[in-house]
């Protein structure tokens, strides 16, 4: 089968390349997926530089989410096979097959197409886990969405939006800050501009924000901490956009009495789960959200597709496969 991978670290254009490689073979809980197509998002430019913590050394396949059909379930997967699914892809998702694990699969949702569908997991779902079950943002609060033009705060601000939260977003052009209010942000500032504190304490009656979502980490972690309200505000971390991780001060968190939480796309129990799903099938039934894809690329313009990626971060980046006849699992 083919599959895009880099054998070293190092930017896109340079170590990417469509290789030849044996079709896997699922283990249990496991199922040999055809993928019909693949998530791109900053994590897999971060891991082809080799600045991704969960992979530590090349090979390198980018493309963490995948929807496609079960080719061959093993053991303790809870799909059959021919069952269209959503997952995230243990092998790579720019490839013509890949392995997706049990515990991350499921149907596509209704409403979804499949381009929606494909980043679906990596970003509504962590963002319900992170507002909802951690956060446990309320209606009425004030969400601040921190990088809100990416996939994943794209996602928090419509979720925030559906859950009763005045949302506020950043970005720093005018085109990311008009994406953001399209997606239903209630304002929308630069916190690096010296006049979003008075903004944003105007907005909330001198209050400050309750929960913030952070997916940019570095400074701008450390700028969305200045706008807390005081006494029982929650900072979710939810990733480091900027290249450098969130580095709470625990003086900060104790003179002011607010919560730092990390946030996965795993759920804690099948209770979680299930909420999670029920809750995200009923707002895109309504229309409260709709996942936005900036991009679909062929599966021969991945390169170029991730260069673009790196350019314009906003929305959801999806690659599509034309599909070869089924394929055998290698022994």
């Amino acid at each position: 089968m083919k599959r895009w991978q880099a054998a070293e670290f190092g930017e896109v254009e340079q170590v990417l390349r469509l290789e030849e490689v044996p079709v896997p073979t699922p283990g249990p809980g496991e199922a040999l997926v055809r993928v019909l197509a693949a998530s791109l998002a900053l994590p897999d430019l971060m891991m082809l530089r080799g600045e991704y913590p969960l992979v530590p050394a090349p090979p390198v396949t980018p493309g963490q989410e995948v929807v496609g059909i079960v080719e061959q379930a093993a053991d303790g997967f809870p799909y059959a096979p021919g069952t269209q699914i959503v997952g995230g892809a243990l092998t790579g998702g720019l490839a013509e097959y890949t392995l997706v694990p049990g515990w991350s699969a499921m149907p596509v949702m209704d409403g979804l197409s499949i381009q929606q569908a494909v980043g679906f997991v990596g970003s509504f779902h962590v963002a319900h886990i992170g507002l909802h079950h951690r956060a446990h943002l309320r209606a009425g609060e004030v969400l601040l969405v921190v990088g809100g033009a990416g996939r994943t705060g794209s996602a928090a601000i419509q979720v925030g939006k559906a859950l009763g939260a005045t949302v506020i977003a950043t970005a720093r052009t005018q085109s990311k800050a008009r994406f953001c209010e399209e997606q239903g942000a209630d304002l929308v500032v630069d916190l690096a501009d010296p006049t979003t504190a008075a903004a944003i304490a105007e907005l909330t009656g001198g209050r400050g924000v309750d929960v913030v979502y952070d997916t940019v980490g570095g400074d701008a972690y450390t700028q969305a901490t200045t706008v807390l309200a005081r006494s029982g505000a929650r900072v979710l971390i939810v990733g480091f956009a900027s290249g450098t991780p969130a580095r709470p001060d625990g003086q900060d968190l104790l003179s002011r009495d607010y919560a730092v939480i990390g946030t996965l796309s795993s759920f804690r129990n099948d209770a979680e789960r299930t909420d999670t799903l029920e809750a995200l099938a009923a707002m895109v039934a309504t229309g409260q959200i709709d996942p936005p894809v900036n991009a679909v690329h062929a599966f021969a313009d991945v390169p170029e597709a991730l260069a673009r990626r790196a350019a314009d971060a906003s929305g959801q980046t999806v690659v599509t496969l034309t599909q070869p006849a089924r394929a055998q699992a290698s022994a």
